[in-house]
């Protein structure tokens, strides 16, 4: 992973760091003693950027955030949102790894607002799946905020907590019109 040049305070970058690192250990280990036996990867998460699809005729476009563990390459957290048709809502799939508890909700939110909670939908060989309708207050509070926060609890039920940076989702929801 290349680093990036997020203006992330030290404090949130090592938030995320640790969360990350906490499920990915949780995930492929499933044993709170191997958290204190890896060291965190460096730098934040990736940035927001717009992915396109088509069949030459119509094109797909969504904002994406991935933030994969730095040593194994593995997935920690995925978040695609695509836009509805009124350009003010939309649809958000989150995809998480593999070995959570997956009869607690996912709690979704913006920075301290109001949390949505959300099942995982499924799980393939990929990962577990949330998917979410966004309304357009949600939407405004991902453009205006500075961290999406996703909290999960592993098989173990001990709750995990990810934040990801929201700058620059405004400018790729709008690009992904």
């Amino acid at each position: 992973m290349r680093a990036s040049r997020h203006p992330l305070s030290a404090g949130k970058r090592a938030a995320t760091i640790a969360a990350a690192m906490a499920l990915t250990a949780a995930m492929s280990a499933g044993s709170p003693s191997v958290l204190a036996q890896q060291a965190p990867p460096e730098g934040p998460p990736a940035a927001w950027r717009v992915e396109c699809s088509g069949d030459g005729k119509t094109l797909d476009c969504r904002a994406v955030q991935q933030v994969f563990h730095r040593e194994t390459r593995q997935l920690v957290v995925s978040v695609v949102v695509r836009p509805a048709a009124d350009g003010k809502t939309g649809a958000m799939v989150i995809t998480l790894p593999l070995g959570l508890n997956l009869t607690e909700p996912v709690v979704v939110k913006v920075d301290n607002g109001a949390p949505e909670r959300q099942s995982i939908q499924t799980c393939t060989n990929v990962g577990c799946f949330v998917a979410m309708t966004l309304t357009d207050k949600f939407i405004a509070a991902m453009r205006a905020g500075n961290d999406l926060k996703i909290t999960v609890q592993d098989a173990n039920k001990k709750p995990i907590d990810m934040s990801l940076p929201l700058l620059g989702f405004g400018i790729a929801f709008d690009k992904a019109k």
